[in-house]
């Protein structure tokens, strides 16, 4: 279990409570909120990072705002956490939206990465979404190119490579 200072744990029970009974596949929402925080620390990053892990999905998810985020957590949290919202009508809008927010936010693009990482990691049992994360994955590179960790790059590609090829 991660060692959380308090207000990554003030974080982690705002986003419990904000995501109620939302699931992730067959969790609780925080199953995936924790994974996101574990592929950071297990890299050696925290802090503004650390809490942000716990509320990157919160204003996409639910009815909570960047200045309630920016009240609570600072600022930098809330920018790390509205540079990985995406906003737009289709997922391609979304993710277009997300990927220049991520390019001007310090931080961002390893927030982003530890959420594809975790994502692509639980996909092995879900074949649309493993298939709807490699159609994405040539853009996301290109987007991101240059970004983030090259750690967490080869991590992200060695959960690709982990991955069941779909045969459809």
């Amino acid at each position: 279990m991660l060692d959380l200072s308090d207000l990554e744990q003030a974080a982690r029970t705002f986003a419990a409570e904000r995501h109620g009974a939302q699931r992730y596949g067959d969790h609780p929402y925080t199953f995936h909120l924790e994974r996101v925080r574990a592929v950071l620390a297990d890299h050696g990053y925290g802090g503004a990072l650390g809490v942000a892990a716990w509320l990157h999905d919160i204003l996409e998810d639910t009815p909570t705002t960047r200045d309630e985020i920016a009240d609570r957590f600072g600022a930098h949290v809330a920018a790390l956490v509205w540079a990985v919202t995406g906003v737009g009508a289709t997922r391609k809008e979304r993710n277009a939206s997300m990927y220049g927010k991520i390019r001007d936010t310090e931080g961002a693009a390893l927030l982003k990465l530890a959420d594809r990482i975790a994502n692509v990691e639980a996909a092995r049992t879900r074949p649309d979404k493993l298939r709807m994360y490699r159609s994405e994955a040539e853009a996301f590179t290109q987007a991101l190119a240059g970004l983030g960790d090259p750690r967490l790059w080869a991590r992200l590609q060695a959960a690709f490579a982990a991955a069941p090829r779909d045969p459809g």
